[in-house]
C-alpha cells in the first residue's frame, strides 16, 4: 500500500476526516429516500412504500451512527469504547437492510420476521462487543481483536447469502444490488487480509462510500407513470387502436362497443352469462388487455373465477378455481376488501401465479378492486391485467375501477340469486323424480306383499277346505255309523249281547269331536282373514310415513322457490320486463301446483293407510264456500268465468270435519274451473232435506264444460282410471282429487255423484247430515 492510499483510509478513520464518511452514506440514503417517496406518491405501488420504509431505517441508522461520531469528535462521550464496535454493528445492519430492500420488494412475511430477528440479534452482539472491549481498551487497537475478527466475517457471511438469495429470487434490478454487496465484500476481505493498526476500518469505509450511492437506483425498479401502449402482437380490437395514439396513452374508452358491451351487460338475466358481459364491459371501458371477474365462496376462504374477457381477441374466457396460495397477495387483498396494484416487474408469487394459471410468460401490470355491499360485505373483485400492452395501472385508474365496481353489487346479487333459485329448482325437480321413483318401487312392494298374502290366504285356505272336508267326512262317518248303529239296536232289541250304552257314549264323544273341529274351522278361517289385514295395514303404514317424509323434505324447497318467486314479483331486487314477469308468474303457479299435489299425495296416503281421524264440530257453510272460491279465485278471474251462488238466508251449522268438508269443496270447485271453458259459468247451489227423520244439507256445483260421456261417468270418481287410461273427457281434475272428495264424504256417511249432459255441462253432488244424528245411527247398526 502507497503513502497516498494509506494516507486516504486514515483519514477516513480519524476525526474530522471520518465524518465524511458518515455525510456520504447518510446524503446517498437520504437521496434514495426521497426517490422511493416521490415514487411511492406517484404510483401507490406497495413496493415503492416498502421500499421508503427500508431506507427511512436505513437513514435512522446511519444519522444515528454520525450523530454518536459527532459526539466523539467533540469528547462528550468516550470515541475509543464506544464507537468501534457500534461501527461494526451498523455496518452489519445495514447489510441486513440492503438484502431486504433488493431481494424481498413484495410484502414477504417470512423475510419480515427473518430480517427484525437478525437486527435483534446484531444488537445482542453489540452490547456483548461493547462489554468485551470495554476490558481492553488500552492494550491494543480494535482491529487486532476478536471482536473486530467476528464483526468482519459476519458480515461477510450475511453479505454472501444476501448475493444467494438475489440469484434466487431474480427481483427487477437484482443486479445493482449483487454489484453493492459484492463492493461491500470486496472491503470486508480487504480488511482481513491487510490489517492496520487503529480502530476502525479505512478500507470497509472506502467500499461502503463506494456502495451507498448505488442505492439511488433502487426506487427506479417500478415504472412510474403509465406509458404508451405498445402491443407485442397486432391489435385486433378497436379499444386496442385507440390505446396506442401518437399522442399518448388512452386511458378509458367510449367507442360504440363499450356502449354496445353496457348494453349488453344490463339486458343479461342469464345467470351464467352475467360475468362474461360484467368482464366484457370493463375491459372495453378500462382498455384492459385482460379482465377477469372473481367471486369469494365458502365464507370467503375459496375463489373463483366466475368469467373473463381477452380484448384483443375480442373472446370470452372460461373460468375456474384458484389456489390461494399462487396468490396470496391478491386472495388477502380481496378477503379485506382493499384494492392492489402490482407492476409486472414484481417479485410476488402472485404473477408467476397468475402467468402458470393463464398460461402468459407475463400477466402484465395488475390491478384489483374489491366488490363489496354497502353493508361492508366483499362479493368477489375486478382483476385487470395488460400483458400485451404493458399499460401501467394508476391510482386514477383504481379510483375509476372502484367507482364501477360498486355499481356491480346489484347485478351480482340479482345473478346469485337467480342462480341459488335455479340451482333450487333443480333440487326440488330431482327430489320429485326420486319421490315418483320411490313411490313407484312402494307400489311394486305393495302389489308383491298383496299377491303374497293372497298367496300364503290361499294356500291356509287350501288346507283348512281339506281339513273342513275330511271333518265332514269324518261326520258322514259318523252318522253313517250312527245309522248302522240304530239298525242293528232295532234287530237286536231283544239280545241284551249289545251294550246300548256304550253305542250312546261313543255317539257322543263322535257327535263332540265334529263340533270342535267346526270351531277349529272357523278359528282358522279368523285368524286367516285377521292376518291379511294386518299384513296389508302394516305395509300400506310404512308406505304412508315414507311419503310423509319425502313429502316434508319437499316443502323446503317449494317453500324458497315460491319465496324467490314473490321477491323477484315485487321487484324490489330489479325490475322485471313483461316476458321476465310472465315467466316468474309460470313458475310461482306451477310451483304451487306441485305443492297442491304434494296435499294430494299426503291425503290419498293418509286414507290407505286409514290414519286420517274427522273431527267433527259445527261449520258455517257460506265460510267453507268462500274459502273454496278464494282457493280458486286466480284461475277463474284468468278464464273470466262468472260464478253464480244459489244459497238459503240462514242455514244450520253442519256438524263436520273442517279440513276434510273444505278440502272436497276445493277440489269440486277446481274441477269446475278447470272443466269451463272460457268466459263461461259455475253455480253454486245448496238447500237442505229432510229423509227419514235426519237432516241433511244438499251442495251442488255445476259446470259449463263440454260435459262427461254416460260410459264414462262410473269412472270420474275412480283414481287408478285416470292413471292407467286418458283422462275422461269433461272432468276437470285429474282423478285423485274427486278420488280424495269421494273418500271424505262417505267418511261423513254422506253421499257424492254426478249428473252430466254432453255438450251442456256436469253437476256434482253432495249430500251430508246435518248433525251427528246419521253418524250415531250408522254406529248403533253397526253395533247392532
Amino acid at each position: 500500500m502507497n503513502a497516498f492510499s494509506s494516507l486516504i483510509l486514515t483519514q477516513l478513520t480519524v476525526p474530522p476526516g471520518d465524518l465524511i464518511y458518515y455525510i456520504v452514506l447518510v446524503f446517498a440514503v437520504a437521496s434514495a429516500l426521497q426517490s422511493a417517496f416521490n415514487q411511492w406518491r406517484i404510483s401507490e405501488f406497495p413496493q415503492a412504500r416498502r421500499a421508503f420504509i427500508g431506507l427511512g431505517v436505513l437513514l435512522l441508522a446511519q444519522v444515528t451512527m454520525f450523530l454518536f461520531s459527532g459526539l466523539g469528535w467533540q469528547h462528550l462521550i468516550e470515541p475509543s469504547t464506544i464507537l468501534p464496535p457500534m461501527d461494526r454493528a451498523f455496518i452489519a445492519f445495514g447489510v441486513v437492510c440492503i438484502i431486504w430492500l433488493y431481494a424481498f420488494p413484495e410484502p414477504n412475511r417470512s423475510a419480515d420476521v427473518v430480517s427484525i430477528l437478525l437486527g435483534i440479534l446484531v444488537v445482542i452482539a453489540l452490547g456483548l462487543s461493547y462489554t468485551l472491549w470495554k476490558n481492553q481498551v488500552g492494550d491494543y487497537s480494535y482491529n487486532y481483536t476478536n471482536g473486530d475478527l467476528f464483526w468482519q466475517v459476519s458480515s461477510a457471511l450475511l453479505i454472501l447469502a444476501g448475493i444467494g438469495i438475489l440469484f434466487v429470487r431474480k427481483p427487477d434490478g437484482m443486479w445493482n444490488g449483487v454489484i453493492l454487496l459484492a463492493i461491500g465484500l470486496l472491503g470486508h476481505a480487504g480488511h482481513l487480509l491487510i490489517r492496520v493498526e487503529g480502530n476502525y476500518s479505512g478500507v470497509v469505509r472506502l467500499a461502503y462510500m463506494v456502495a451507498y450511492p448505488i442505492l439511488l437506483t433502487l426506487p427506479q425498479r417500478f415504472a412510474s407513470a403509465p406509458a404508451p401502449a405498445r402491443a407485442s402482437q397486432p391489435a385486433r380490437s378497436a379499444a386496442k387502436s385507440e390505446a396506442s395514439e401518437s399522442g399518448g396513452a388512452k386511458r378509458y374508452s367510449a367507442d360504440p362497443k363499450t356502449f354496445q358491451a353496457l348494453l349488453a351487460l344490463a339486458a343479461e338475466t342469464n345467470p351464467t352469462k352475467v360475468s362474461q358481459a360484467i368482464t366484457r364491459a370493463i375491459a372495453q371501458t378500462m382498455l384492459s388487455d385482460l379482465c377477469f371477474l372473481l367471486y369469494l365462496t365458502d365464507n370467503n376462504n375459496q375463489m373463483v373465477i366466475a368469467g373473463g374477457y381477452d380484448l384483443i381477441r375480442e373472446d370470452n374466457l372460461q373460468g375456474g378455481s384458484l389456489n390461494k396460495n399462487n396468490i396470496p397477495m391478491l386472495a388477502n387483498s380481496l378477503q379485506r376488501g382493499r384494492p392492489l396494484r402490482m407492476p409486472a416487474s414484481s417479485t410476488s408469487a402472485d404473477i408467476k401465479g397468475l402467468g402458470d394459471i393463464l398460461g402468459l410468460t407475463t400477466p402484465g401490470h395488475l390491478l384489483s378492486v374489491p366488490i363489496v355491499t354497502p353493508d361492508k360485505e366483499t362479493l368477489g373483485g375486478v382483476l385487470l391485467l395488460s400483458p400485451y400492452s404493458d399499460r401501467t395501472w394508476t391510482a386514477e385508474d383504481q379510483a375509476f375501477l372502484t367507482n364501477v365496481s360498486s355499481s356491480l353489487v346489484p347485478i351480482i346479487q340479482r345473478s346469485q340469486k337467480m342462480s341459488k333459485m335455479e340451482s333450487d329448482h333443480e333440487r326440488t325437480l330431482n327430489q320429485m323424480s326420486d319421490l315418483e321413483r320411490r313411490v313407484f318401487d312402494l307400489n311394486k312392494q305393495l302389489d308383491a306383499a298383496r299377491a303374497e298374502n293372497e298367496k300364503a290366504a290361499s294356500a291356509e285356505l287350501a288346507s283348512l277346505r281339506v281339513a273342513q272336508e275330511d271333518s265332514q267326512r269324518i261326520i258322514e262317518q259318523l252318522q253313517q255309523e250312527n245309522v248302522e248303529l240304530r239298525s242293528t239296536k232295532a234287530q237286536t232289541y231283544a239280545a241284551p249281547a249289545v251294550s246300548t250304552t256304550q253305542v250312546e257314549k261313543e255317539l257322543k264323544a263322535a257327535l263332540q269331536e265334529m263340533a270342535r273341529l267346526q270351531n277349529q274351522l272357523a278359528e282358522a278361517s279368523m285368524r286367516a282373514h285377521q292376518y291379511e289385514k294386518i299384513q296389508t295395514n302394516s305395509k300400506v303404514a310404512d308406505q304412508a310415513e315414507v311419503i310423509m317424509s319425502i313429502s316434508q323434505e319437499l316443502r323446503q324447497p317449494l317453500s324458497s322457490i315460491i319465496g324467490y318467486t314473490d321477491l323477484l314479483l315485487g321487484e324490489t331486487v330489479g325490475i322485471l320486463g313483461a316476458l321476465q314477469r310472465k315467466f316468474v308468474e309460470r313458475i310461482k303457479v306451477s310451483t304451487e301446483r306441485l305443492n297442491s299435489l304434494l296435499d294430494d299425495m299426503i291425503y290419498v296416503t293418509n286414507l290407505e293407510a286409514d290414519r286420517n281421524e274427522l273431527k267433527h264440530e259445527p261449520l258455517d257453510l257460506n265460510t267453507l264456500i268462500d274459502n273454496a272460491m278464494s282457493y280458486t279465485s286466480p284461475q277463474v278471474r284468468e278464464k273470466n268465468i262468472s260464478i253464480h251462488l244459489d244459497l238459503p238466508k240462514k242455514v244450520s251449522p253442519i256438524y263436520a270435519d273442517r279440513d276434510a268438508l273444505q278440502q272436497v269443496l276445493i277440489h269440486l270447485a277446481q274441477n269446475a274451473s278447470a272443466a269451463t271453458p272460457y268466459e263461461g259459468t259455475i253455480k253454486i247451489k245448496a238447500e237442505t232435506r229432510v229423509e227419514g227423520q235426519v237432516e241433511y244439507i244438499l251442495i251442488q256445483v255445476t259446470d259449463t264444460g263440454v260435459g262427461i260421456p254416460a260410459d264414462e261417468l262410473p269412472h270420474v270418481f275412480t283414481r287408478l282410471y285416470h292413471s292407467e287410461a286418458k283422462p275422461v273427457q269433461g272432468v276437470g281434475d285429474t282423478g285423485v282429487g274427486l278420488s280424495i272428495a269421494k273418500t271424505l264424504i262417505e267418511a261423513h256417511h254422506g253421499r257424492i255423484w254426478v249428473e252430466s249432459q254432453v255438450g251442456v255441462g256436469s253437476t256434482f253432488s253432495i249430500l251430508l247430515p246435518m248433525s251427528g244424528t246419521a253418524e250415531k245411527k250408522q254406529k248403533g247398526k253397526g253395533n247392532g
